[in-house]
Formats: C-alpha cells, sequence, structure tokens
C-alpha cells in the first residue's frame, strides 16, 4: 500500500484518466481496466487519498452512461461500508436536470452496500415529490436487510402509485417477521399484480407459520384467491392445505396445485377426474416424471 501511496504522490494522478480507463466499455483495454479499478479502490482506502478520490467518484454518479453507473457502483461495493457517509454527505444533490441520476445512484449504491448505516438516509427520500425516488428509497430500505427499516417500509404500503407500493412491499418481503403478515395478506388483495407477487414473496419467506392466515384468507374473488393460491404453492408444508381447494378453484389454480403436490397416489386420483385435456395430459406427464426419478 505504501509503494501505491509514493507512486501516486509522484506521479500526480490524473484522476479523469484513471477513471476513464477504470470505468471503459472497450474490450481490448480490459487490462488497463482492471489495473485502473483496483488502482482507485486502493487510493480511496488510504486515509491520505480517501477524500480526494470519494468526492471525485461520488461527482461522477451524475453520468448518463449505464456502464459507468455499473462500475461505480462496484467501486463502492469495494469500499465498502466506508464509502457510506461519503455518499450520504453528498446525497442532498439530485443531478444536473430532472433526471436525478445522482440521487438515484446515491441510493442504489447504499441499497447494495446494506446495512443498518444506509436505513435512515434512504428513509429521507420515502416522502419525496418524486415517485421514483421513493420508490428507490423503500428498495433501498429492503436490501437494508435491517429490521430497522420496518416502521419506514410500511408507510409505502398505501402509496398512491402502484410502483412505488410494489417497491415497498419487495423491501417488506426481504425483512418481514409474523409481526408483519397481515400486510402481506392484505397486499395479495392490491390492484397491481406487482404488489401481489411481492407478497406472495414475502408470505413464503415466513413459511409454514403464515399458512393457517392465508388458508383463512381464501375467499370468493378469483384474482386474489389466484395470489393466496401461488403462496401456498410455495411452501412445502401447505400440500395437505392445497388439497381441499382442488374442487373449489379453476383450471389456473388447480394447475398451481399440482405443481406443488409431489405424492404420486394423489396425482393419480386428482388426474382420474380432472375434465381440462392440459391439466389431464400436465398429470400424466408429472406423474411419469416422479416415476422415473425414484
Amino acid at each position: 500500500m505504501m509503494l501505491i501511496v509514493l507512486f501516486f504522490i509522484n506521479q500526480n494522478p490524473d484522476l479523469q484518466k484513471l477513471y476513464n480507463h477504470a470505468t471503459t466499455s472497450l474490450v481490448q483495454f480490459k487490462t488497463e481496466k482492471d489495473t485502473a479499478f483496483n488502482q482507485l479502490i486502493n487510493m480511496a482506502q488510504d486515509t491520505i487519498y480517501e477524500d480526494t478520490i470519494m468526492y471525485f467518484l461520488i461527482s461522477q454518479f451524475d453520468t448518463k452512461s449505464a456502464s459507468e453507473r455499473h462500475a461505480l457502483k462496484d467501486m463502492m461495493l469495494k469500499i465498502g461500508i466506508r464509502a457510506i457517509s461519503f455518499i450520504v454527505d453528498k446525497i442532498d444533490y439530485r443531478g444536473s436536470d430532472i433526471e436525478d441520476r445522482c440521487l438515484k445512484q446515491s441510493l442504489w449504491v447504499l441499497g447494495e452496500i446494506g446495512g443498518e448505516g444506509v436505513v435512515e438516509p434512504a428513509a429521507r427520500f420515502i416522502d419525496d415529490v418524486s415517485w421514483q425516488i421513493r420508490s428507490n428509497a423503500y428498495t433501498t430500505l429492503g436490501k437494508s436487510r435491517s429490521a430497522q427499516a420496518i416502521p419506514y417500509i410500511l408507510s409505502g404500503l398505501e402509496d398512491t402509485v402502484a410502483s412505488v407500493r410494489k417497491s415497498a412491499y419487495y423491501a417488506l418481503s426481504e425483512l418481514a417477521t409474523i409481526d408483519e403478515l397481515e400486510h402481506l395478506i392484505n397486499g395479495l388483495g392490491d390492484e397491481h399484480y406487482g404488489v401481489r407477487y411481492a407478497c406472495v414473496k414475502g408470505l413464503t419467506h415466513l413459511g409454514e407459520p403464515a399458512i393457517t392466515r392465508i388458508v383463512a384468507g381464501m375467499n370468493d374473488k378469483n384474482t386474489e384467491n389466484y395470489f393466496f393460491i401461488i403462496a401456498l404453492a410455495r411452501i412445502p408444508e401447505a400440500n395437505d392445505d392445497l388439497l381441499k381447494y382442488l374442487n373449489n378453484t379453476d383450471p389456473a389454480g388447480r394447475c398451481l396445485i399440482y405443481e406443488a403436490v409431489k405424492d404420486i397416489t394423489i396425482l393419480e386420483m386428482a388426474a382420474e377426474w380432472e375434465t381440462n385435456s392440459l391439466l389431464s395430459k400436465y398429470l400424466k406427464v408429472k406423474i411419469k416424471d416422479l416415476e422415473n426419478s425414484q
């Protein structure tokens, strides 16, 4: 490390040139790219250059280049938790135009780093006027993997913009405990399919403790039942409960149930009375595959 520091003290490095090499997408310069990338990381982790390098890299967050944004994200991940304070220090700068690229990049990178340290900075933007920023903020909170984020995430479940609700529910699906079960159940009835799938993910994450409540939530609304069934189908311990609904659901629901069941005897019984030709063929193929795998 000291040799690297002495080298750059003597060479007075051109940061923009080094950055350009580190973020190039030209394959023929891969060696130069990797070298420059590692040099920037090493300098950012040295107390002499840390401030200069970090603030320089963060100043590049406004770039319109997708490859540069990904390279910057990778650099920040390599630097790790130490990068958080520098990003937060400049997080109020949204960018040079209405696209808010700097802020979006900051939230994205914070989410990729994760941890409790990103919760409060991200939570500052859950009420932002821009729905895209609100959505990004909830995504970051979910990626924090911190229980401290849950109270903030819950405030997004009723957002008027469906994409924001989806982000909030997906964030909740990453962190939900049994205490948040009712929120996930309620979300299965949301008008936006993305929200419903997010709730399925969360219920699957909860697993067996959620089965009784999922079953109790079944009703006459086919759209809601469809997603209740998906949730049950993804929880192995719910097979018995799924079978109870074979005679009370449509072909799409039965297909999900058949997909979840691994018991050949039960599948053979279902094949005897299944009236949908496609499902009958599906059952025969699945039974054969299960027999061959034994």
